[in-house]
């Protein structure tokens, strides 16, 4: 019986927001506690943030990027502003960067229910069940290496089929990129559009060389081998990123001898722009949708007051629940 003049359609679930239950809501949490063993064999450590944050946390530096999937509201109880978090990484950098700065080093795990404004794609929920881990304060192509060979053993340990990790270096496209146009060049490497790039190369002014290579890698042709081709034709920074690349795929081929495929892919881009170096996504046999995400982000704890080395992944169980 409804009351108080509402309706039957008062009582329905928000678009894009599930009910979880039954065997589903069982097959999740086992996932989550085999993983959780995973985390602890390499020693991370789990915490637990609040569902609501400061907005200014949750956008502190890089994290602005996030602005557009934060709700924010009103806090009735008076405290200002709050909002709910579309991703739980900022979060991580606000307790590494405040109440654990005595420890120089720290490998932080994680899981727990995220909410993003508006869903990514026209099928996706807007909840998301995130899980994942953060590397803080390890040397970077130690902890870079580490996290994503961590990744690899996930996506073995969950059962997920075919499983894939491409990987890329977000100061590539610095090196090649000024300032002013690099959420917009993102965007169309996201896009893998070779009309739309020429279209904007038409109306700004990019250098003919550098035009070149971004169009390689729209192409989907800039592989280990033509990163190795261009490594030292660009600058310094170009360079270092590009070997720093180079030797993290080889070594991942070396240590998984095929067990996760490697590929790396120097136009991979990150969901959010607050990544600072190596990035990385996973794949899976049944989504053609990325599965994984992950990537360095050291930005993003210098806005929090500590300048310190940051690299890890998260995933949303949901979606590996539904490709195993």
């Amino acid at each position: 019986m409804i009351e108080d003049g509402g309706s039957v359609s008062d009582l329905k679930p928000v678009v894009g927001l599930d009910d979880v239950f039954g065997i589903r809501a069982k097959k999740m949490r086992q996932l989550q506690a085999l993983l959780f063993q995973l985390f602890d064999e390499h020693g991370y450590q789990e915490v637990i943030p609040p569902l609501v944050e400061r907005p200014e946390s949750l956008m502190a530096g890089a994290g602005r990027f996030l602005s557009d999937q934060t709700l924010v509201f009103p806090d009735p109880a008076g405290a200002g502003l709050l909002a709910i978090r579309p991703d739980m990484t900022p979060q991580i950098a606000r307790i590494a960067a405040t109440r654990m700065q005595q420890e120089a080093c720290l490998k932080l795990c994680y899981s727990g229910p995220v909410l993003q404004s508006r869903p990514h794609g026209h099928m996706d929920s807007r909840q998301q069940w995130q899980m994942g881990v953060e590397a803080l304060g390890l040397s970077s192509d130690q902890a870079d290496f580490e996290v994503i060979y961590l990744a690899a053993l996930c996506m073995q340990q969950a059962g997920l089929q075919s499983p894939l990790l491409q990987i890329g270096h977000i100061g590539l496209l610095h090196a090649l990129v000024e300032p002013t146009h690099i959420e917009d060049i993102a965007d169309l490497l996201m896009r893998r559009s070779p009309d739309d790039f020429n279209s904007y190369c038409a109306t700004h002014n990019l250098p003919e060389n550098r035009r070149i290579l971004l169009l390689d890698m729209i192409m989907g042709v800039a592989d280990q081998t033509w990163l190795r081709k261009y490594q030292h034709t660009v600058n310094g920074d170009f360079a270092k990123a590009s070997g720093d690349l180079i030797q993290l795929y080889d070594a991942l081929n070396a240590r998984l001898e095929g067990s996760v495929k490697i590929l790396l892919d120097a136009a991979l881009m990150p969901r959010f722009l607050y990544h600072s170096g190596v990035i990385f996504a996973g794949y899976a046999y049944g989504s053609a949708e990325v599965i994984l995400h992950g990537g360095r982000y050291d930005d993003m704890m210098s806005a929090h007051g500590r300048s310190m080395a940051a690299t890890g992944f998260s995933f949303d169980l949901w979606r590996w629940l539904d490709v195993q």
